[in-house]
């Protein structure tokens, strides 16, 4: 799902349980609010219109929600009458008929009673005499009117008030049910309340029949109060509910977008790589976020090869640079020494001072300097110019291997070395012709000028590998781990027309073996020492 859509599907989730919450607390918990709160203004309007009318005697100052039906009774401990007073009126009721006086005296002596010691009299038991005499007053009253139509007692009006000035905006509506039915919507208010009566009227063929239902309209300051009080608990449940869409929200896309970020850290400061933890296929996100990890998994992919391709290539010119030194340092060094001596020995010759008269001893080391300038001349330039393009073909190795061999045939005579070729014959491998002789002639150098005369040279061939063990000589210890280090040479043993080593052969043998894949090995082996070239 897409971070747009997801958006959208936590947005309606999060409505709609918000929405569900609203309806279910106005359906269920606001009318049982409003019915408490109700109750206990209630409570509180019969406390102060009764505490009014205990102050001035009257409802003049009284607040009342229903005028019309709201009214206090003043029964006096002696006397046979009753004072009642309501907002539009006043008025005294005196009882005339005998047995009603009597049921009177004895309601007004239980409530006396009621009223003075209600925590030692069982108030259950003075309830029930209370509702037994109630009913007996209800049926003197029905016997009053069906025997004797005369009232069993006396109502005078003391006092009335005209409410024409505190009701405002009387109005009348019809609303036609049918042709027969009508209903008349009659309404006007107070300051505080309003007051709707609906009167019904239907004729039928005998008579007209009217419905009278008064009722009073409900306020909005009523209502208003509830929803205040209930602000703290809204806001407390939405609160509850966003934060839990938020946690949700947090960890479905904000989690991994830290884990990209901290992953992204990771690249920055080139650390051990680690996919994400939904980079395969199984757990992989199908969204915005899942594109930017493959996307950023690929870049650091892509990266990391172009870093190694680079390490590589500053690598290849370290190396180079280490070439140019060793040019430098063989024109400058390397090159300076034979060059003296031969210049020395010859102004010896030149001017026949002391033993340099005998030209026929000092001319040939003459010759000998000249030749080792040239063989390292030669070296130098093809260290400058080989390998740049290597020729790499399918090349017999025996062959080339006869031709290196052939080079040092007089050396090898005059030593009376023995060479010994073992192994497959007629084997074939991928190099380039020049760069693999050139390898083979610094190696099968090294082995015919420092191997003893009499002494034997092994050369084993294979698919793999050439093998090449000089018997009766060694490398020294110190010098083997730097063996292929540019102008390293051992002390060994100088022999008749053999040359000084400038140190330069396995170097040159060394660079041209990576320029082709091939690896070169040499160590120490009992009485010997052991060549191994290993084609890639």
């Amino acid at each position: 799902m897409k971070l747009g859509k997801r958006n959208l599907f936590y947005s309606i989730v999060l409505a709609g349980c918000m929405l569900l919450f609203l309806v279910g607390y106005f359906v269920y918990m606001l009318p049982s609010l409003y019915v408490n709160y109700m109750m206990e203004q209630n409570l509180v309007s019969i406390k102060n219109q009764h505490i009014a009318y205990m102050k001035d005697g009257n409802y003049g100052n009284v607040q009342v929600k229903n005028p019309t039906a709201c009214f206090t009774l003043k029964i006096p401990d002696e006397g046979d009458s009753i004072h009642i007073t309501a907002k539009m009126f006043s008025a005294k009721i005196t009882i005339k008929e005998e047995k009603t006086r009597e049921l009177f005296t004895e309601l007004r002596k239980i409530l006396k009673e009621y009223s003075r010691n209600t925590n030692e009299i069982n108030t259950d038991e003075i309830e029930e005499k209370f509702k037994d005499k109630i009913e007996e007053c209800g049926n003197i009253f029905q016997n009053s009117f069906t025997k004797n139509p005369s009232i069993p007692f006396q109502i005078q009006i003391s006092e009335t008030r005209n409410f024409n000035n505190e009701f405002l905006d009387e109005y009348m509506k019809t609303h036609m049910m049918s042709d027969d039915f009508i209903i008349f919507e009659m309404g006007i208010h107070d300051e505080e309340n309003h007051y709707v009566n609906y009167m019904a009227a239907e004729r039928t063929e005998e008579c007209l029949i009217l419905t009278f239902l008064p009722a009073m309209m409900p306020d909005m300051n009523e209502i208003r109060p509830i929803v205040l009080q209930s602000l703290p608990m809204l806001g407390a449940v939405i609160l509850l509910l966003v934060l839990l869409f938020s946690q949700v929200y947090s960890k479905s896309i904000v989690t991994p977008i830290e884990c990209l970020v901290q992953h992204t850290e990771q690249m920055k400061n080139y650390q051990n790589f680690c996919h994400f933890p939904s980079d395969s296929k199984k757990n992989h996100r199908k969204d915005e976020i899942g594109i930017l990890e493959i996307t950023i998994n690929e870049l650091y992919q892509k990266l990391k090869a172009s870093f190694k391709e680079l390490e590589e290539k500053n690598l290849i010119l370290k190396e180079e640079n280490i070439r140019q030194e060793v040019l430098l340092r063989a024109s400058s060094h390397q090159l300076k020494t034979p060059i003296s001596a031969a210049l020395l020995l010859v102004d010896g010759m030149k001017n026949k001072i002391g033993k340099y008269q005998n030209t026929d001893i000092y001319l040939p080391k003459v010759k000998e300097q000249l030749l080792s300038m040239k063989k390292m001349v030669e070296d130098i330039l093809y260290l400058n110019h080989f390998g740049e393009n290597p020729d790499m073909q399918e090349r017999d190795l025996q062959n080339i291997l006869e031709k290196q061999l052939a080079a040092y045939q007089i050396a090898i005579t005059d030593k009376k070395l023995s060479i010994t070729i073992e192994g497959k014959k007629h084997l074939t491998i991928c190099t380039d012709e020049t760069i693999f002789s050139a390898i083979l002639e610094n190696i099968l150098s090294n082995a015919v000028n420092y191997t003893p005369e009499n002494k034997q040279i092994v050369i084993t061939l294979s698919e793999k590998e050439i093998l090449i063990q000089n018997y009766g000589t060694r490398i020294d210890d110190e010098i083997l781990p730097h063996i292929f280090e540019p102008f390293v040479s051992g002390s060994h043993e100088k022999k008749k027309n053999n040359m000084n080593s400038h140190g330069l052969g396995l170097y040159i043998a060394a660079y041209y073996a990576k320029k082709t894949g091939i690896t070169i090995n040499i160590y120490n082996k009992e009485e010997s020492v052991v060549t191994v070239l290993r084609f890639p």
